[in-house]
């Protein structure tokens, strides 16, 4: 038995749209629209569909909600409640079991809000929630867009994005423009992503959140939060079981947030987390990040600061992580700061490639103007490398590059200067089996220059360790060159 329900509601200043088609047993759909120029369309083919739309206008203006909602198969439902004007929706749902429900809101003072979700197969889910809203001639509400394709089995993708303006005068703030697009093949994939933004002013959009999320195979998840503009990500995994989690955080004094994380394989898990502060007479940098790992088991962990401050701007955060092969890990860190007499803040840079079985690397740059490089091929190495430059910049520089070659290579480098003028820098290259290399060095104001280490071994059960420390007119240089097997060097000098 077919049971075929519709109910709208149409105002008198002008009109309001309403076509719904039902065809099967049991289908239900209600629509409700307010004010005028609202336009609503449902579709539904099949057993058990349920329908709800409601629109709604504000008392100011003669702003349009428009939606659409096409479901076909068996047990669909899909709710969309949209207010204020400004709001499109388009749901088209393929299938068993799939849900959406997406709630929009603005008004005469907000900006505006699209919205669509295509599911296909079975038990799909979808919520979309978007709001942009703001003060009459005071703060602006911005411009969020979602985008949603599901295709499979189990899928699950929950986009919240905001960009509400508020306050007048001084205190305005507007919404930022907030994009997003989701996009799920295979079974079981989960996505979240958040979206949120104001900056400064009455004038909407003046930056942007973007992400997007691609996930292909089975039981992939994703969580994005982006907050405040300038922010932008992209995530694409391919595989199972893989996770990436990337939040990000810009201010109206902070620069630019770029994370990028591809994972193919089976059970990469990314970490990444990017901020750019500042203050009113300073400026944050960038911070970039970009993350790819192949294999099974490989976890990367990124978390990037860049603080501006004294009327000095923070320093630029870059990092690239490669991975390939089984059980990597890799851990970069890199913050900055500038807090007085600022001759170069520089940037932080940071590359590290596995490749492998069961290698590690950290990475920890602090004050701005270190560069790292870790390359490890074959098995079981490890590389730790920890910079500082503490502060206060007039020159400076940390640099460190590690290669290691072979099997249970373990290298580990610590820097620290303390600025004007100095240098440390350390090579390391360890090629063979069992090669052990060790290097510290210091040398903290007063100073005009460096500590220099460098260490080449190739061969068998080598080991090498230098300490370098230094004051005043500081120089020390140490360079460890082995070749062969059962090689020993130490090196201490003060």
């Amino acid at each position: 038995m077919a049971i075929l329900m519709a109910s709208t509601s149409l105002a008198f200043a002008a009109s309001n749209e309403s076509f719904i088609v039902q065809i099967g047993a049991s289908n239900g759909a209600i629509s409700s629209q307010t004010n005028g120029h609202n336009k609503q369309l449902t579709v539904q083919a099949g057993k058990h569909n349920f329908a709800v739309t409601s629109q709604t206008n504000s008392a100011t203006g003669s702003n349009s909600n428009k939606s659409g909602t096409f479901q076909f198969g068996i047990g669909n439902a899909a709710l969309v409640g949209q207010n204020g004007g400004h709001n499109k929706q388009g749901t088209l749902q393929v299938g068993i079991g799939n849900g959406a429900i997406t709630g929009q809101n603005t008004n005469a003072d907000g900006g505006r809000n699209d919205a669509h979700t295509a599911q296909f197969g079975v038990e799909n889910h979808s919520l979309t929630a978007q709001n942009s809203t703001g003060v009459h001639n005071g703060g602006q509400g911005g411009d969020n867009d979602s985008r949603l394709l599901q295709i499979g089995y189990g899928n699950t993708a929950l986009i919240g994005q905001n960009s509400a303006g508020s306050g007048n005068g001084n205190s305005a703030r507007s919404g930022v423009d907030n994009d997003s697009a989701v996009v799920q093949f295979g079974g079981k994939n989960f996505a979240a992503v958040w979206q949120d933004g104001t900056r400064a002013g009455t004038t909407p959009n003046t930056a942007s959140n973007d992400s997007f999320v691609g996930q292909f195979g089975w039981a992939n998840a994703a969580l994005v939060g982006q907050t405040g503009g300038n922010n932008g990500q992209a995530t694409l995994q391919f595989g199972a079981h893989n996770f990436a989690a990337t939040g990000q955080n810009a201010t109206d004094h902070g620069e630019t947030n770029s994370a990028f994380t591809l994972q193919g394989g089976y059970g990469n898990g990314a970490l990444t987390a990017q901020n750019s502060d500042g203050t009113h007479s300073s400026t944050g940098r960038d911070n970039n990040a970009a993350t790819l790992q192949f294999g099974s088991g490989n976890g990367a962990i990124t978390a990037q600061n860049s603080t501006g401050k004294n009327g000095l701007p923070g320093v630029e955060n870059n990092a690239l992580t490669l991975q390939v092969g089984k059980g990597n890990f890799a851990v970069t860190s890199q913050s900055g700061t500038s807090n007085g007499t600022n001759f170069w803040s520089g940037s932080n840079d940071s590359l590290v490639a596995q490749f492998g079985k069961d290698n590690g690397a950290l990475v920890s740059q602090t004050n701005g103007g270190n560069a790292q490089a870790t390359l490890q091929a074959g098995y079981k190495n490890f590389a730790a490398t920890g910079q500082s430059n503490t502060g206060t910049a007039l020159f400076g520089q940390n640099a460190s590059l590690t290669v290691q070659a072979g099997a249970k290579n373990v290298a580990l480098t610590s820097q620290k200067i303390a600025n004007p003028l100095g240098f440390n820098g350390s090579l390391i290259a360890q090629i063979g089996y069992k090669n052990t290399a060790v290097a510290a060095q210091t040398g903290i104001q007063p100073m005009i220059g460096a500590n220099l280490q460098g260490t080449l071994q190739v061969g068998n059960g080598n080991l090498a360790v230098t300490s370098q420390v230094a004051s005043a007119s500081v120089s020390n240089t140490s360079f460890t060159a082995q070749f062969g097997s059962y090689n020993k060097a130490i090196t201490v000098q003060h």
